[in-house]
C-alpha cells in the first residue's frame, strides 16, 4: 500500500502588508508627478541700486562735501581779468593827463620823439580805457617811461640817471596786477613816474 506525504499549507501573506507596500508606491508616484518643475520656478527679482546724481544729494551732507571738495593739488589758481579793480590801472590812467599835458608845453611839443613817444602812450592806454579784460599794464607801464625818457633827452640833462632808472624799472614789471607783491611792485614804479613828472612840470632851468 502506497504512503501519502501530507506538506504542511502555507500561509498567504498579511492582507495589512500588502496594503503598506500599495500605498508606499502610490505616494512615489504622486511625488514625482506632482512636484514642480525647477524650469516653472521664478527667477529670483535683482534689485539694483541707482547711483545717486551729485545735484541731488543733500547740501549739507556728507557726500556732497565729498563731491564738492576737489583732491588736493588739483585746484587751478585762476588770474582775475585786469578790468576796473586793478588799482594800479587807476593808477596809469589818473596820471595819463598830466604826462600828455606835458608833451603840449611849448618848449617839447615840437620834438619828433617826444611826438612818438606820446602816440605810444595814447594807444597803450587806450585799451584800459576802454575797460579790455584782455589788455596787459605793461605797454602803459613801459610807455610812461619811454615818453620821460624822451622829454628828460631834450629838456633836462639833470635828470639822466633818474629816467634812465624808470625804464628799467619798467622793463622789470610783468603787466600783472593781480597779487599783492604784483599791486606793491606796480606801486613802487608809478610812484616814481608822477615824482619824475612833478619835477619836469617845473622848466628846465629850475631844476637842479
Amino acid at each position: 500500500m502506497a504512503e501519502l506525504r501530507i506538506q504542511p499549507k502555507k500561509s498567504s501573506p498579511s492582507p495589512w502588508l500588502l496594503v503598506a507596500l500599495a500605498v508606499l508606491v502610490l505616494g512615489a508616484a504622486a511625488y514625482f508627478y506632482l512636484r514642480p518643475d525647477p524650469a516653472d520656478e521664478p527667477a529670483p527679482a535683482v534689485t539694483t541700486v541707482a547711483s545717486t546724481p551729485a545735484d541731488t544729494l543733500a547740501p549739507d551732507s556728507p557726500a556732497a562735501e565729498a563731491r564738492a571738495t576737489p583732491p588736493a593739488g588739483d585746484s587751478l589758481e585762476t588770474s582775475p581779468p585786469l578790468g576796473s579793480a586793478s588799482p594800479s590801472r587807476a593808477e596809469l590812467l589818473a596820471l595819463a593827463p598830466q604826462l600828455t599835458q606835458l608833451t603840449d608845453r611849448a618848449d617839447l611839443r615840437d620834438d619828433a620823439t617826444i611826438r612818438e613817444q606820446r602816440d605810444n602812450f595814447t594807444s597803450a592806454t587806450a585799451r584800459l580805457e576802454d575797460n579790455d579784460p584782455a589788455a596787459s599794464l605793461r605797454p602803459g607801464l613801459v610807455a610812461a617811461a619811454n615818453l620821460l625818457l624822451a622829454v628828460q633827452q631834450k629838456g633836462y640833462p639833470n635828470l639822466e640817471t633818474e629816467a634812465n632808472a624808470l625804464t628799467l624799472q619798467a622793463s622789470e614789471l610783468s603787466g600783472r596786477d593781480n597779487s599783492s607783491a604784483e599791486q606793491a611792485k606796480n606801486h613802487a614804479y608809478l610812484k616814481q613816474v608822477a615824482n619824475l613828472l612833478n619835477t619836469m612840470s617845473y622848466p628846465a632851468k629850475d631844476v637842479l
